[in-house]
């Protein structure tokens, strides 16, 4: 029972009401018992069937008829309302109660009710979740100041009652005490339901992220004050998403489901497994008194657990799933940081965990939060550099083993105004997390088919040089992909065939019907098409076989290793010889040595790019180049030649 000194104004309307009537039989009753002038004989003013009204006589006819009007105004002003009334005296006396008080109570019919002490301890023992405190609070207002309060009753069954109380008053002075009882059993139900949606998962009956603060608060307020340790472990299932848009969100919900009871059987009652949504939860380790290396330890332990749990296979509707996990964790108290730098810190630590090959491990290190703010800088940057025209396209030309151009792949370079010259390894990556991959690649298609236009008007002297374009994953997924290539030929009026498109192996095994459709689409038009980094993904005869292909390029890392490497000189010449029996072109990328290009000359390979034949030019320089003869400023750039002799 909690005071309150608020009281609802019906409430109160209700109990001014009764303590007026209450005064008016008070002031009767005293003037009858202290023989006011015409008091006659003492008579009982109330009948047997006036339950709990006071038993006082009247002597006066007129004051008897107008007491028991004034009684039966009370008792049917009592009976009316739909709160219990019970009225005590100062002793703890049962006065007065209404019908309602009965039924909402369910005083038992065999209740002796004369005993107007001993009534109210009696049958309210058995009811009360705490009878004591009950009785307790019951004196402590009776003994209190004139003061109205508000209480919650709890009762063994469940219900809960909000009970009112009001003084009861003689000329001033304090006789006694109203109470009200109202059953709010179903309001409390209700707000407890929305308290606990508030600060609860609706899935998998986790905290939610709203409650894991609040108690990410408390325990970093008791580890700075206590000098204690704690720990948060942040957990991403590493391949959820496949799942669910696979199988469909009803398995992913199931899944997630089994995946929070496992983390919560993985927890103990002091620690918190939480749900910050989507496929991120959340394990909040108890702090501890015990030194920065026996709680690390203890932490590497219960991820291990975990990850160990969430590891095994799931049984979902049929399904036989594995969901690998994540984990990042922070230990705090560090500095100053609050639950969301906590958070965060456990965040970051488990993204440089899933760089790490994922179904790992990382503590948070300072190092980490330097390396986020480069990232976060480098994507705002980047945001603006498509506006600055910071973004330059250079070429790098491909050659024939005798020297002669025969086209120039498309590469980008993003001049930074304070780091200087950032290549795409750098920016690619961040590029395509904040979305404007898409918006990079549609303007590099645009300046690709506008040069070709140019070339074949200014340059067609310098014969059917072919340009190429390197296609992102998120671009080509796009559904109006084709319509948009279409777009960037017919304004710019560029051949289609002088267009290459270079894909990436994986970005092929991932919807292999999409992908042929709109490569065969694509191929309508004139446009060809190349398998970029051949070899280093998963590398398959049934699309070469499938797709519409016109080269392949094989990647730098075995042309590099070519001279060093015997199991690598196989690949290599295994490549060669599948491309002409697919009848493909092979490119190989990256040649930086005349033995590298000897070795591939010899083995059929029929195009080569590479900083020993030319570094990668501006347009004005490769237009220049094409027209000025390959070879001869091949020299100039001081690189060695390679054609001497053919």
């Amino acid at each position: 029972m909690t005071d309150d000194s608020s009281v609802e104004p019906d409430l109160r309307h209700e109990l001014e009401t009764l303590d007026r009537r209450m005064a008016e039989l008070d002031s009767l009753i005293t003037r009858s018992v202290v023989g006011e002038p015409g008091a006659g004989t003492t008579v009982d003013p109330c009948p047997q069937d006036c339950q709990g009204l006071w038993p006082h006589s009247a002597e006066s006819q007129a004051d008897i008829q107008q007491l028991q009007e004034t009684v039966s105004l009370l008792k049917a002003t009592l009976n009316s309302t739909t709160d219990a009334i019970l009225v005590l005296d100062n002793t703890m006396r049962v006065v007065i109660y209404n019908s309602r008080f009965v039924t909402l109570w369910n005083i038992p019919p065999t209740l002796d009710r004369k005993d107007k002490k001993g009534w109210l301890r009696a049958f309210t023992a058995p009811l009360m979740e705490n009878r004591e405190r009950f009785i307790q609070r019951i004196r402590e207002q009776l003994s209190d100041t004139g003061a109205a309060t508000r209480d919650i009753l709890r009762f063994t069954d469940g219900r809960i009652f909000e009970s009112f109380s009001h003084p009861q008053l003689i000329e001033g002075e304090i006789v006694g005490r109203v109470w009200s009882f109202r059953d709010v059993t179903k309001q409390h139900q209700a707000q407890e339901l929305v308290e606990y949606q508030a600060t609860y998962d609706p899935l998998t009956d986790l905290p939610n992220r709203r409650l894991l603060l609040d108690r990410l608060n408390q325990m970093l307020a008791r580890c700075r004050r206590h000098a204690r340790i704690g720990a948060l472990l942040f957990l991403d299932l590493d391949n959820f998403k496949t799942i669910n848009d696979t199988l469909g969100h009803p398995i992913g919900d199931a899944l997630l489901q089994q995946v929070a009871r496992r983390l919560t059987e993985c927890s103990r009652r002091e620690d918190t497994a939480a749900r910050l949504g989507g496929d991120e939860f959340v394990l909040l380790l108890a702090e501890e008194s015990t030194g920065l290396e026996d709680y690390t330890r203890h932490v590497e332990t219960a991820a291990a657990k975990v990850l160990a749990a969430l590891s095994e296979a799931y049984e979902v509707q049929g399904h036989r799933l594995y969901a690998s996990t994540s984990i990042g964790v922070s230990l705090f108290p560090q500095n100053s940081e609050s639950a969301d730098d906590v958070l965060m810190q456990a965040d970051t630590a488990m993204y440089r965990a899933k760089e790490a090959g994922r179904n790992t491990v990382r503590f948070f290190l300072p190092t980490m939060h330097k390396h986020s703010e480069d990232q976060l800088k480098m994507q705002n940057d980047l945001r603006q550099a498509l506006d600055r025209d910071e973004l330059k396209i250079l070429w790098q030309p491909k050659h024939d083993f005798s020297g002669n151009t025969l086209g120039a792949e498309a590469l980008l370079r993003w001049e930074h105004p304070g780091r200087g010259l950032i290549m795409p390894g750098e920016f690619i990556s961040v590029a395509e997390e904040i979305g404007i991959i898409t918006s990079l690649g549609n303007k590099v298609l645009e300046v690709t088919c506008n040069l070709l236009r140019k070339m074949a008007d200014e340059y067609a002297e310098a014969g059917p040089i072919h340009l190429s374009v390197n296609i992102s994953p998120q671009q080509f997924q796009q559904a109006d992909f084709t319509s948009q290539v279409a777009h960037y030929l017919e304004t710019s009026g560029a051949n289609p065939t002088r267009l290459t498109l270079e894909l990436t192996e994986n970005m092929l095994v991932t919807n292999l019907e999409g992908v042929m459709a709109k490569m065969v689409e694509l191929k309508r038009l004139g446009v060809r098409f190349s398998i970029d980094d051949f070899g280093t993904g998963y590398s398959s005869m049934a699309y070469l076989k499938r797709l519409p292909l016109d080269e392949i390029k094989i990647d730098r890392s075995f042309v590099n290793d070519i001279i060093s490497d015997p199991e690598t000189v196989s690949i290599v010449e295994a490549i060669i010889t599948m491309a002409s029996k697919l009848g493909l072109s092979v490119v190989a990328e990256g040649v930086e040595h005349s033995r590298e290009f000897d070795f591939l000359r010899k083995r059929g390979c029929n195009c080569f790019q590479g900083y020993m034949l030319c570094h990668p030019l501006d347009e004005t320089e490769f237009l220049e180049f094409i027209m000025d003869g390959n070879v001869s400023n091949v020299r100039k750039k001081g690189a060695q030649s390679v054609f001497e002799g053919f």
